[in-house]
Formats: C-alpha cells, structure tokens, sequence
C-alpha cells in the first residue's frame, strides 16, 4: 500500500447529520400536532376522596 493513497473518509459525520435532521422533524411534527390538540387542565394531583 502506498503512502500517497488517500484514506477512505469516514461518513459517520454524516450518520449524525441525518439522525439530527431527523429528531428535528419528529420535534417539529411533535409540536405542531401539540398546537392543534391543546390540553384544558393538567392536575398536579389527584382530588381527595371525601
């Protein structure tokens, strides 16, 4: 093998790109279906049985 053969380059960087690109469109279609379907009260707990 000779020295002045370039190295193969690494596309792990692009592994990461496309796992971003694609957490940020799940984000995206997470808030965006969120918006549409707002939730009225949220308890902090549940009442007491009286």
């Amino acid at each position: 093998m000779s020295t002045n053969e370039p190295k193969p380059r690494s596309r792990l960087w692009l592994i990461f790109v496309a796992v971003f690109v694609l957490q940020l469109a799940v984000w995206i279609a997470w808030f965006i279906v969120a918006s549409r379907h707002p939730v009225a009260e949220v308890p902090l707990r549940t009442a007491p049985h009286r």
